[in-house]
């Protein structure tokens, strides 16, 4: 007989199952960074703009069959083209380089460390197409500006400096690179970038565009002003 309680009803044995253990917490999967496209894939974004932009060109320059340009772009972690260079040019007027290189600072790429990246273009009878990269074969004393009569004694200032940036960079790969910077009014750099079609490392980038960041040039002759210092790097084969 089961013995009854005060109120007379029937005591309940106690239960034998233990309490559920609680669920572990799945974890959140991270979502895996965009991968950094390379100069086809970049190319195959703005193809249809930069068709665009040289044939605007050539309604004022019918003759303008041939050319060619590198976009060399600097990008931050939040996928923003910071700045953009064009480098390498030949045969294309001014216009037509500057909507090109203004379609490339438009673009957006996903999150990541900064990077940077060189995009060759040709033109041949009337077509644009994706070039190839050259590697260059210049030394650091060929030097080209626009607008920018008046900087080359700076830039032989800034030699030491760029040297002191890539010593050893050839132990990592590195061969050839472009160091740029758009230069404002007041003589300052606006925007500077560092690229190269080889292994470029975060500290070689930090460093040489640092130097052209603390530049002081003599004024543009009119607007803004590029400099672009081609590198061989010392030892590289």
């Amino acid at each position: 007989m089961v013995p009854a309680t005060a109120a007379g009803s029937a005591r309940p044995e106690p239960s034998s199952a233990r309490p559920a253990a609680p669920r572990a917490a799945t974890p959140t999967a991270t979502p895996p960074r965009t991968a950094r496209p390379d100069a086809a894939g970049i190319y195959a974004r703005l193809e249809h703009d930069l068709t665009a932009c040289y044939e605007l060109g050539r309604t004022s320059t019918p003759e303008m069959l041939d050319g060619r340009l590198t976009l060399d772009a600097s990008i931050d972690a939040t996928g923003v083209p910071t700045c953009v260079i064009p480098s390498d040019d030949r045969g294309l007027t001014q216009d037509v380089e500057d909507c090109m290189s203004a379609r490339f600072a438009k673009e957006r790429f996903g999150d990541g460390a900064p990077w940077s990246a060189s995009v060759p273009i040709v033109v041949r009878a009337g077509t644009v197409t994706l070039g190839e990269r050259k590697p260059a074969s210049l030394t650091i004393e060929s030097v080209e500006t626009v607008r920018m009569p008046d900087a080359f004694d700076v830039l032989e200032s800034l030699e030491p400096a760029l040297h002191a940036c890539v010593r050893g960079a050839d132990q990592d790969g590195l061969k050839s690179m472009l160091v740029a910077a758009r230069i404002g009014a007041d003589g300052r750099a606006q925007c500077a970038l560092a690229s190269s079609p080889g292994v470029l490392s975060p500290s070689v980038r930090e460093c040489a565009t640092g130097v052209l960041r603390a530049a002081k040039f003599p004024p543009p002759k009119r607007g803004s002003g590029l400099v672009l210092v081609p590198i061989l790097v010392l030892g590289a084969k």
